[in-house]
């Protein structure tokens, strides 16, 4: 039997890709500031879904009532910043970036949540 091949079926895909847009919005909009906006924009990148600020959701995910918890306790990543950390630095690789796309699109996951066993959850 051949499988069936399913392009964008994870669960909450189009809130999670209007979601990274917004995050992506920002990511840009702090880099424009003079000398150090990338250096926030970055900061913000990496860390976005573990700011305690932001309750543990960044501000795209809070705005489509979405998070990432840790498949280990189902806690938001508040006190895990290496968690989402590891979720991010997928993308900031070239390769590795490639391979995650492929993994969300056709695989219904993501490879950075794999490595750091963590998922995304309506609230």
């Amino acid at each position: 039997m051949h499988k069936q091949l399913r392009i964008g079926k994870t669960a909450l895909f189009t809130e999670r890709i209007l979601a990274a847009s917004i995050d992506l919005s920002i990511v840009l909009g702090l880099s424009l500031f003079p000398r150090i906006g990338w250096l926030f924009g970055l900061i913000y990148f990496l860390f976005k879904d573990s700011l305690g600020i932001l309750k543990g959701q960044s501000f795209g995910r809070r705005l489509f009532k979405i998070k990432v918890i840790s498949l280990e306790d189902g806690n938001d990543l508040i006190a895990k910043p290496d968690k989402a950390l590891i979720r991010q630095i997928v993308l900031l690789v070239p390769i590795l970036n490639l391979i995650e796309v492929f993994y969300f699109f056709f695989r219904d996951e993501r490879l950075g949540a794999k490595w750091s066993s963590t998922t995304v959850v309506k609230v």
